[in-house]
């Protein structure tokens, strides 16, 4: 918007008109370089209006998705916090430790399986070498008999 011109006589300029003021080359000259530099004063004052808007634009945007994060993350603690509440993970970690306490309860039974097998197998061992002993002592006596 234009601010309204004090001295009219600056639009009025009439040359064959004898009591309009004089104007001075030198005063169109500087009002003219001054309008020029009031034109680029305003062309800078835009871009940096328009950059500032692109700027703030770019962090609302920022801001918006970081709100959006932060409600997910709220949402899922608000989720968990009403599971706890309820108590369904005690329940939960009840059953997982039935659960562990049936499987360590087949393995303490497996191991003693195991064990029992190992001494059996020991046993077995030991028999065997005896036998083979009586066997070798046997076979000795029958070539020392003949």
């Amino acid at each position: 918007m234009l601010a309204p011109l004090k001295d009219r006589s600056i639009l009025e300029r009439d040359d064959g008109d004898p009591l309009a003021p004089a104007v001075d080359t030198r005063q169109i000259a500087r009002l003219e370089s001054e309008i020029g530099a009031l034109r680029q004063a305003l062309r800078q004052s835009r871009q940096t209006q328009r950059r500032s808007a692109t700027l703030a634009a770019r962090q609302i945007v920022a801001q918006t998705n970081e709100i959006s994060r932060l409600q997910e993350i709220n949402a899922q603690q608000r989720q968990r916090l009403a599971k706890l509440e309820s108590g369904q993970a005690m329940i939960e970690l009840g059953r997982k430790l039935i659960e562990l306490s049936d499987a360590n309860d087949h393995l303490a039974g497996t191991a003693q399986r195991v064990w029992f097998l190992e001494k059996t197998i020991a046993a077995a061992h030991a028999e065997y070498e005896r036998l083979s002993r009586e066997r070798d002592g046997l076979a000795a006596c029958r070539i020392n008999r003949r």
